[in-house]
């Protein structure tokens, strides 16, 4: 079984082995399990002994849920917790928790990056999935951003050119290159804050997507000198802290998405940005 195959092969306690099963953590012929189960000499087996955790258990998922229908549901993300299921860790995800919390199949229509928060699109059908990603393709979904910054940006329209690579960070140029993906947002209103109790200045600000690349907004605002405040990967110097010590994230938050299909849907939210304490 491959419980056993764990401790005799890899050195692991049988109540870590179990763990590691029940977090998503185990392959068995290239197929994540979730179950002891039959093994035979040759197979592959991989395991990730030391997966990234997310702090789902704390959240009241149903809590997250701003409108549910027959055919999808619209979810205000908590910060600090991928999507989708992780190489290394199965369980620790929105899809997998609102899966448990509602007792129904859902599928992901689009992406927010793990530090990100705010509103996202999960499928309840398959057809529903086709639908909405087909929207999201033809460019018929709108959505609006808001983020935290400390030096203001331009407001307006910015196009850059990324580079088409897997890893991360992305690299940007303003020009054209063979091959690389347009981006284009417009930052559409740029707020002053005072951040108390330190009374240093940052600035809240709105941004319509225009398209969706991977850390589109992130790598576009820090080419404008204006990284979000707590995103270290693209030039943050400052973390964002609450009161209760540092938050796991950075201050992006999708704000604003609406599309036509089967009806005129929009929905809206206050990021409600707790006060940072910029150190």
């Amino acid at each position: 079984m491959l419980l056993d195959c764990l401790e005799s092969g890899f050195g692991l306690p049988r109540a870590e082995g179990q763990r590691l099963i029940a977090l998503g953590c185990v392959y068995h012929e290239l197929q994540r399990v979730c179950r002891d189960t039959p093994v035979q000499a040759g197979e592959y087996v991989r395991v990730h002994m030391d997966p990234k955790r997310f702090a789902v258990a704390h959240i009241s998922w149903r809590e997250t849920l701003i409108h549910e229908n027959d055919d999808f549901l619209v979810v205000n993300k908590p910060r600090g917790i991928p999507v989708h299921a992780t190489v290394d860790n199965g369980h620790e995800n929105l899809v997998h928790q609102l899966r448990e919390a509602l007792g129904a199949d859902l599928y992901v229509t689009q992406r927010l990056d793990t530090g990100a928060g705010g509103l996202i699109v999960l499928a309840k059908t398959r057809d529903f999935q086709r639908r909405f990603n087909r929207l999201l393709a033809e460019r018929a979904v709108t959505k609006r951003y808001r983020a935290l910054v400390t030096t203001a940006p331009p407001t307006g329209p910015h196009i850059h050119y990324m580079a088409p690579a897997e890893r991360s960070p992305k690299t940007l140029s303003r020009d054209p290159h063979p091959n690389w993906l347009r981006c284009a947002l417009t930052v559409t209103c740029v707020t002053p804050l005072v951040l108390v109790p330190t009374g240093t200045s940052a600035y809240d600000v709105e941004i319509d997507l225009e398209t969706g690349r991977t850390h589109q907004i992130r790598v576009q605002l820090a080419a404008l000198g204006s990284p979000i405040i707590g995103d270290r990967m693209y030039g943050s110097s400052t973390a964002y802290e609450l009161d209760a010590g540092p938050e796991a994230g950075f201050a992006l938050a999708c704000c604003a998405i609406a599309w036509s299909s089967n009806g005129d849907w929009s929905f809206a939210l206050d990021p409600a940005w707790k006060t940072p304490d910029l150190r």
